[in-house]
């Protein structure tokens, strides 16, 4: 158990010393480059029970700037008022267009049309869950490009014109955006939206935790192509490698599954393409504001994550590269899963028998000085890919990440343990999770709720 400790600790520094490096030589902002030619986009949004967030993901997309694009909510059997409330906002009529039938997914009762906002359409199905609503968004698609988002989620102006420039390199095949907390993001005078790191805890640690996920480690990831999952939050792919690959998978974690699916069509069919992080990219989202909405969203994760170790583990050096198997297996299962164990072991030995406990400490010590390192750093590239933190958040972004690093986080920690554990309840439903809704970077809901 010791040796495996050791082995394993010192494998995870060599990882924190990637996490630190990597980002700065690979944080290059890219411009916007207006007069890019767009691609032909559809935006999916899968939808269940989201009757108080639909509008906000609504009136988001009103305000995007593009124009090569259509707008497809797939309302999975909703148990709510989702599909009167898209009615209602969208004013839907049916029409009829055919699929490409190259996806398999529950029955479409109907497909409708706005007559507001002729881009904005309606799937109306059976359901089936989250990766059988994306299949059926994408087998009635008519864009090159498919981008995925959740029903809480709610694109920056730009986003989608960012997605199509990095699509103008042919050896990108898909693509995961910048996903920010919107709590505490609000417009200024001038239209812009500003960050401030306010609110419960809970919600802080979030905002930690999805800044430091991002640009630190996907950039780091992205940089080796080795990209672990494209969030479902914001995903971009080219179209016809979805249906290469048989599109999305019915299971716990539609999203990291099909980034891996992705990544062995390249292996297999010996391809020069590549999946990356478009940091300048960004959408908002809702994130938990309590411990048991919080409890349920990671336990989904981590059970997602299990679920893919456990199919594609015995062929992981064949089916994917080095990078992949670094990142997935070695950083992500045996640094984020295995190690929970280990680590509470050997903290518990070392606080009952008194051996150990100098070596505890300067591992802690260490650990505190890496994350506070690690925080600056995703501070400065926040703030170098656009974000708007007053001096004041910045100081208490740093200061609460060392506070967070001993109390929120030790709930992760515990939540992955319990995770591993309960995937094996077999639960693959939608997870749901309640949100408010009243959180929102669009002006005219911002606005109106004035």
């Amino acid at each position: 158990m010791y040796i495996f400790l050791y082995l394993t600790t010192g494998v995870y520094f060599i990882f924190q010393i990637l996490y630190t490096i990597v980002p700065l030589l690979a944080s290059k902002v890219k411009p916007l480059q207006e007069d890019l030619a767009e691609h032909t986009t559809s935006v999916l949004v899968p939808a269940y029970n989201e009757e108080r967030t639909i509008e906000n993901c609504i009136q988001a997309m009103l305000e995007v700037n593009y124009h090569q694009h259509e707008i497809m909510f797939i309302n999975d059997g909703s148990k709510d008022n989702t599909l009167e409330r898209l009615q209602e906002l969208l004013e839907l009529e049916p029409i009829s267009r055919t699929p490409a039938n190259s996806l398999q997914y529950k029955t479409v009762k109907q497909l409708y049309q706005s007559k507001v906002h002729p881009h904005f359409f309606v799937i109306d199905k059976v359901n089936g869950g989250k990766a059988d609503s994306l299949n059926a968004g994408i087998d009635y698609a008519v864009g090159d490009i498919v981008v995925t988002l959740d029903a809480d989620s709610m694109l920056e102006r730009n986003s989608l014109k960012y997605v199509s420039q990095y699509f103008h390199d042919d050896k990108i095949i898909a693509l995961g955006g910048t996903v920010k907390i919107v709590q505490g993001a609000e417009r200024d005078e001038e239209g812009r939206v500003i960050e401030k790191f306010k609110g419960p805890g809970l919600v802080k640690s979030q905002i930690l935790n999805y800044m430091h996920g991002f640009y630190v480690r996907k950039l780091t990831q992205s940089f080796f192509n080795s990209i672990v999952v494209i969030s479902g939050a914001f995903g971009a792919f080219k179209r016809d490698i979805m249906y290469k690959t048989g599109g999305f998978r019915s299971t716990v974690g539609e999203d990291i599954d099909i980034t891996l699916k992705i990544h062995k069509y390249i292996r297999e069919n010996k391809l020069k393409q590549k999946l990356v992080y478009a940091p300048e990219a960004v959408c908002y989202t809702e994130c938990p504001e309590n411990l048991k909405n919080f409890y349920k969203q990671r336990i989904r994760w981590q059970k997602a994550f299990v679920d893919c170790i456990l199919l594609y583990w015995s062929k992981l050096s064949q089916q994917f590269s080095v990078g992949i198997s670094l990142f997935f297996a070695i950083d992500g299962f045996i640094l984020g899963t295995l190690t929970a164990f280990t680590m509470i072991f050997y903290v518990a030995n070392a606080l009952i028998s008194g051996d150990n406990l100098l070596r505890v400490m300067i591992l802690l010590i260490i650990t505190l000085l890496i994350n506070a390192l690690q925080i600056i750093l995703a501070i400065y590239l926040t703030q170098k890919y656009g974000s708007r933190y007053s001096l004041i958040d910045r100081l208490r972004l740093f200061l609460f990440s060392q506070y967070e690093l001993l109390t929120y986080r030790n709930i992760l920690l515990y939540i992955n343990i319990v995770g591993t554990f309960k995937y094996f309840d077999t639960d693959e439903s939608w997870g749901f999770i309640e949100r408010k809704g009243t959180a929102s970077i669009s002006q005219q809901t911002a606005a109106s709720s004035q």
